[in-house]
C-alpha cells in the first residue's frame, strides 16, 4: 500500500474516533475570535458621576446663592419642613415672610393648616434644588415625597412640587411658598385726564405671574368701559422688548358708572427671573359711552362716543 493512502486511510480513522472532540475544538476556537474582535473595536467605556448641587441654580442669571447665606437658606428651609412635617403649625406659620401671610393665606392660620394638611398626610421626606436668584431672592424647587422606609407604604407613592422664595428680611431669613414671591407697593404713580383717574397700588409677583391692584374713578356722568374681554389686548403689561395682555379681564367686566369708584385687579404672565422689567400698564381702548347704559354693557368700540388709550408708566 502506497504511503499516501495509508495517511488518509490513518486520517479517516482519527476522525470517526475523535470528530466530536474536534468540532467542539474548532467552535471554541471560532467563538475565541470573535471575542477577541469585540473586545478590541469595542468603544472605550466612560464614567459618569452624578453629583448633586443644592445650592446652584438651575437658571444662571442671578449668579449662585452666596456661601455666606447657604447654611441660613438651607436651615430655614429644613425648619420649616420639620414643622410641617410634624404639624407645628404656628412654628412654621411664624418663618412666613407678612406678605405671604397676607396674600396666600389671608392672614389666617387656619388656610395655612389646610395647606400643611393636604400635602403632609403621612410622614415626608424632600429634596431641595435651587433654581434661580434675583435681587437677594433665593427661589428653590422643593420636592415632598413620602418617606417609604419610615411607612413602609407599598401603595400610591404622593409626591408634591412647588417653588419657595427665601427672603432676608430685618436680618432674619423668611420663607414665601407656593409660587408667591413678594409686593411692591407704589407712591403716586397715577395717570389722569377729564374722563377717568387710574391709580396702581401695588403689584403681587408670584415665580410666573404679576398681579396689580389699580383703582379706577369714572370722573363723567356717563359709563365709561376700560376692558371686558371681547376685543384682544385691551389693556397690557409693557416689557420693553413686548407686552403681555391681561388675564381673565372677560370674567373681571371693568365697566363703571357715572362718578364709580373701582378696584381691579389686573394679573399678566411674568417670570419673576426672565430679566424683564415692566415698564407701563397699558390702556388701549378706553371706551366712553354716555348716559347709554345697555350700550356700555354691550362694549362694542363701534357704538361708543369716544375711544382713546391711556399709559400708566411704572417707573
Amino acid at each position: 500500500m502506497k504511503p499516501g493512502t495509508r495517511f488518509l486511510l490513518a486520517l479517516r480513522n482519527f476522525w470517526k474516533k475523535h470528530w466530536k472532540a474536534i468540532i467542539i475544538v474548532i467552535v471554541v476556537w471560532i467563538t475565541l475570535i470573535i471575542i477577541n474582535a469585540y473586545l478590541r473595536n469595542r468603544p472605550e467605556e466612560t464614567t459618569t458621576t452624578n453629583t448633586y448641587f443644592p445650592d446652584l441654580p438651575v437658571i444662571d442669571y442671578g449668579g449662585t446663592v452666596p456661601k455666606s447665606k447657604q447654611d441660613e437658606v438651607n436651615n430655614t428651609i429644613d425648619s420649616f419642613f420639620n414643622y410641617c412635617n410634624k404639624k407645628e403649625y404656628q412654628n412654621a406659620y411664624n418663618l412666613l415672610t407678612e406678605d405671604c401671610k397676607q396674600y396666600i393665606y389671608r392672614n389666617s392660620i387656619e388656610e395655612f393648616m389646610q395647606y400643611v394638611d393636604s400635602i403632609y398626610t403621612s410622614t415626608k421626606i424632600y429634596n431641595l434644588q435651587n433654581y434661580s436668584n434675583v435681587d437677594d431672592v433665593y427661589i428653590y424647587d422643593i420636592n415632598i415625597l413620602d418617606d417609604i422606609m419610615s411607612t413602609g407604604t407599598t401603595g400610591g407613592y404622593q409626591e408634591y412640587k412647588e417653588k419657595i422664595a427665601l427672603i432676608e428680611i430685618n436680618g432674619e431669613m423668611k420663607i414665601s411658598n407656593q409660587g408667591y414671591i413678594g409686593k411692591v407697593t407704589f407712591n403716586n404713580i397715577t395717570g389722569e385726564d377729564g374722563n377717568i383717574k387710574i391709580r396702581v397700588l401695588n403689584k403681587n409677583m408670584s415665580y410666573a405671574r404679576e398681579e396689580y391692584e389699580v383703582e379706577i374713578t369714572n370722573k363723567t356722568d356717563g359709563y365709561v368701559l376700560i376692558g371686558n374681554g371681547n376685543i384682544a389686548n385691551e389693556v397690557t403689561l409693557n416689557l420693553g422688548d413686548q407686552s403681555r395682555p391681561a388675564l381673565g379681564i372677560i370674567n373681571n367686566n371693568m365697566l363703571l358708572a357715572p362718578g364709580e369708584t373701582t378696584t381691579y385687579y389686573l394679573l399678566f404672565d411674568k417670570y419673576y427671573d426672565d430679566g424683564k422689567t415692566p415698564t407701563e400698564i397699558n390702556f388701549n381702548l378706553i371706551r366712553l359711552y354716555g348716559n347709554n347704559q345697555e350700550t356700555a354693557i354691550e362694549g362694542l368700540s363701534t357704538n361708543a362716543n369716544t375711544t382713546y388709550s391711556m399709559n400708566i408708566h411704572l417707573n
